[in-house]
């Protein structure tokens, strides 16, 4: 198990992501809660056509690593069909 402050961390990395979809507009289902990241510190979202994955700090889209989530915005707004103004 991971300790609290992780599970705070990776909560609130999560909550920032689904706004930022949220604010484009994006349907998007997210697989993960606090509970099991106290087992891993691991989350994955789906979108229409991207999956997100979340490890710890670490951003995939489509297995493919962003730097940050303004660059996971703008790999997202590509596959779906629209684009990213931050």
């Amino acid at each position: 198990m991971i300790g609290r402050e992780k599970i705070i961390k990776i909560d609130k990395f999560v909550k920032q992501i689904t706004k930022k979809l949220d604010a484009e507009g994006l349907q998007h289902e997210v697989t993960g809660d606090q509970h099991s990241f106290a087992i891993s510190p691991t989350c994955t979202i789906h979108t229409n056509k991207c999956t997100i994955e979340i490890y710890k700090n670490n951003i995939t889209v489509n297995e493919q690593p962003v730097a940050d989530i303004e660059e996971m915005m703008v790999e997202i707004m590509e596959a779906e069909g629209g684009a990213y103004v931050s």
